[in-house]
């Protein structure tokens, strides 16, 4: 009866946040009304396999932007390095690593950046291009503090300072992310929820705001940018460990079977929801798979995840596909070592 309890209460509180009347949320939308955009990319390459699903799955550094509470506390530290080869010729890159100061208590850092090719500048003298080239980059750069609080229940909080640049001008500013992760008295089912990207506004500034004196006055303009609220997102989320070893509700040695459902929220206006699986064959050799549900263009999503024992670590090779609908498709790659 108590397991019974536990699964229903936890499905309740993830349906709540999708169900509640996602037809006046959608009639909301705000797409495109905030700044640093590429924060919501997903880090890693196991949960983008796995649809985006997984904020009450454990992981490793590469957790850390998601859910700081589930990147592994206390187990050996742990450094995770991602590229993603992302539509229009952009390029998503993070690395992030993770140490445990005590059994209890470990402290995690973790960089994203974004960017792309340069291109040549147009202006309205020079249309096909003036010979100067334009650069231009996001960058976001983290620290965590992972405390496992009880054996089932841990919490993370992280701090992270986010800078866009595009030619001379730049913003910036900071944000918090807050993230739990639970196990419940239910053998393999944890349940995980994180708040990420809250923070201040970005506003762009620079010297190229400011046109030159001219005109019949002979006086200066100055441009007027706007400033824009970070993407504040709330996920929570259901994860079962249905087979494999360690806290599964069934126990194999060879054969692992995890199963996650997560509902997404950003303050842009929409709601998604995600569906994710993972089987792993002697704790060696992994395939995925997800999908989701409220977007325009994310879909269908698979993965492979290759483990390697060397000496007292393990190496581990991850890789995603996702298609994109109209957009490209988009491939992940992630290179893990972690101490067993």
């Amino acid at each position: 009866m108590r397991h019974t309890r536990t699964v229903f209460l936890a499905v309740s509180a993830l349906l709540l946040v999708f169900l509640l009347n996602p037809g006046q949320v959608q009639a909301f939308e705000k797409t495109g009304t905030t700044a640093a955009a590429f924060l919501q990319i997903p880090v890693g390459s196991r949960l983008p396999a796995m649809g985006g699903a997984g904020v009450a799955l454990e992981g490793g550094a590469d957790m850390l932007p998601m859910n700081p509470a589930a990147a592994r506390a206390g187990r050996g530290f742990g450094i995770s390095a991602s590229y993603i080869d992302w539509f229009a010729g952009l390029r998503h890159q993070s690395v992030g690593l993770i140490i445990p100061v005590s059994t209890t208590l470990a402290v995690g850092l973790n960089a994203i950046s974004f960017s792309g090719d340069d291109f040549e500048q147009t202006t309205l003298a020079a249309q096909e291009g003036n010979g100067i080239m334009v650069n231009y980059g996001d960058l976001a750069v983290g620290i965590s503090g992972v405390s496992t609080l009880t054996d089932r229940f841990t919490v993370g909080v992280s701090g992270k300072l986010i800078r866009q640049q595009l030619f001379h001008e730049t913003a910036s500013t900071f944000a918090f992310d807050v993230g739990t992760h639970l196990k419940t008295d239910l053998e393999g089912f944890t349940i995980g929820m994180a708040m990420t990207q809250l923070g201040g506004e970005m506003q762009l500034e620079g010297r190229d705001l400011l046109q030159e004196p001219g005109g019949v006055s002979g006086g200066s303009t100055r441009y007027e940018t706007s400033a824009w609220p970070l993407p504040l997102t709330f996920q929570t989320g259901i994860g079962w460990k249905l087979l494999g070893e360690g806290n599964a509700y069934a126990h194999n040695g060879f054969h692992s079977f995890d199963i996650a459902v997560d509902a997404r929220h950003v303050n842009e206006g929409f709601t998604t929801l995600h569906f994710g699986a993972e089987t792993g064959f002697a704790n060696s050799l992994f395939f995925r798979a997800g999908h989701t549900v409220g977007h325009d263009s994310q879909g269908m999503s698979f993965g492979l995840g290759v483990v390697v024992n060397v000496y007292q670590h393990r190496l581990t090779a991850d890789f995603a596909y996702a298609d994109l609908g109209d957009l490209e498709s988009v491939q992940r790659v992630t290179l893990s070592l972690t101490h067993r």
